[in-house]
């Protein structure tokens, strides 16, 4: 049933008007990668990008997949892998918001250079789009530590009871180290 509501969570909230880049995704790859198997989390984050995509292309006209979908996608699950490998450390949750958020920046960045034409394909068209894209990063820095801190924290209660369902880490909150 969580999985659920957070492929829910996600499309809803990237439908509904907000903060350009401030949306949940990236904190709820790092949150499934943190309590969910790596497969689960990979599928949950795919299924809500895809579903999400979808949504979007019908409301507004945008395509369901680009060149850059690969890019996008891989840098949400480089997230969930980040929070899967950081998952016992404390303080884990943010470093893996922080540095997901880093390795997302890098990598659909890297996406926009290589399938535009916006940008020379040289080093300096590289840096010229990564330099283009810092106005950008702030909010995606700021939504996925808040999301991934409110996700964290949510989860807490429910975490003996997740613990039983299928695709779940079978761990106690107590054993995940602190946000």
């Amino acid at each position: 049933m969580l999985p659920v509501l957070l492929v829910a969570l996600c499309v809803v909230l990237r439908i509904v008007p907000h903060p350009p880049n401030f949306a949940p995704v990236g904190a709820t790859a790092v949150f499934a990668g943190r309590t969910m198997k790596p497969w689960a989390a990979t599928a949950l984050v795919v299924v809500a990008m895809f579903v999400g995509d979808a949504a979007l292309a019908a409301l507004r006209g945008y395509p369901v997949v680009s060149a850059l979908t690969p890019f996008v996608y891989g840098g949400f699950v480089v997230q969930a892998a980040l929070g899967r490998a950081l998952r016992a450390r404390k303080g884990g949750a943010i470093g893996a918001a922080v540095l997901g958020a880093c390795g997302f920046f890098l990598l659909s960045n890297f996406g926009v250079w290589l399938g535009s034409r916006m940008y020379t394909h040289d080093a300096s068209g590289l840096a010229a789009c990564y330099v283009a894209a810092i106005p950008f990063f702030g909010a995606t820095l700021l939504g996925d530590v808040v999301w991934t801190v409110l996700l964290s924290l949510a989860y807490r209660p429910l975490a003996a009871r997740l613990a039983r369902r299928p695709g779940w880490v079978p761990v106690p909150a107590s054993e995940l180290a602190t946000v």
